[in-house]
């Protein structure tokens, strides 16, 4: 039986862990434009090949940490060294998975629950990852029955896609807010305690919040 090989990927989680900063410095680099768009996006998770982060130390300002990049390589069972995203095998996660059975995510989901789904050949920045032919190899042995269509969607490097961060922007513009109604004063002797209560109703009805500030 051949041995399993699998591409040393990284997110966010590794490089930090790699150049000792948090997580959501790595994130920043990205943003910032030192980390360049991922070399692959599986499930809605970027991910970075080996020599693109090590690149990273090229200018001199950042240093990976040699143990944690040995301890790294140890945690990828077969890992191996791509510097061309173009040669990265079809690797799939738990939204691509779906595809290839023609199943929903929660199909998948309680597979694994039950450990009735191959183990992933890795687990990057908290994400299971797998080889597409492990997942073709584990649903022959189990008898399931694969839809071509979904694989070849895979294999031609389709991927569900990173989610933007933050609101989505509405389409239609908000409208414009109803004016504020003009502030009143209430006087003792000049004004009834029922005065100020059918002014804090009304306001209520409209949908405006009150706050009551006493003054002498």
């Amino acid at each position: 039986m051949a041995v399993k090989r699998f591409p040393y990927l990284l997110g966010h989680g590794e490089i930090a862990s790699l150049y000792r900063v948090e997580r959501q410095t790595s994130q920043l680099w990205k943003t910032r434009g030192v980390l360049g768009d991922p070399d692959v996006v599986i499930s809605g998770n970027p991910y970075w090949l080996l020599p693109t982060v090590l690149s990273l130390t090229e200018d001199g300002a950042r240093e990976v940490a040699a143990e944690r990049l040995t301890e790294y390589k140890a945690g990828i069972v077969g890992g191996y060294e791509v510097s061309d995203a173009a040669k990265v095998p079809d690797v799939v996660g738990l939204k691509e998975i779906p595809w290839v059975f023609g199943k929903k995510y929660m199909d998948v989901y309680q597979w694994r629950v039950r450990r009735s789904f191959v183990t992933e050949d890795a687990v990057i920045s908290g994400s299971p990852l797998w080889l597409l032919d492990t997942v073709l190899e584990d649903a022959e042995q189990r008898g399931r029955v694969p839809v071509q269509e979904g694989i070849d969607r895979i294999r031609a490097g389709e991927r569900e896609p990173i989610k933007p961060r933050g609101r989505k922007p509405s389409a239609e513009p908000k409208p414009t807010p109803p004016p504020l109604p003009e502030t009143r004063s209430f006087q003792p002797g000049e004004h009834s305690a029922e005065d100020v209560a059918a002014f804090a109703a009304q306001l209520l009805k409209d949908g405006f919040s009150l706050t009551v500030r006493p003054k002498r």
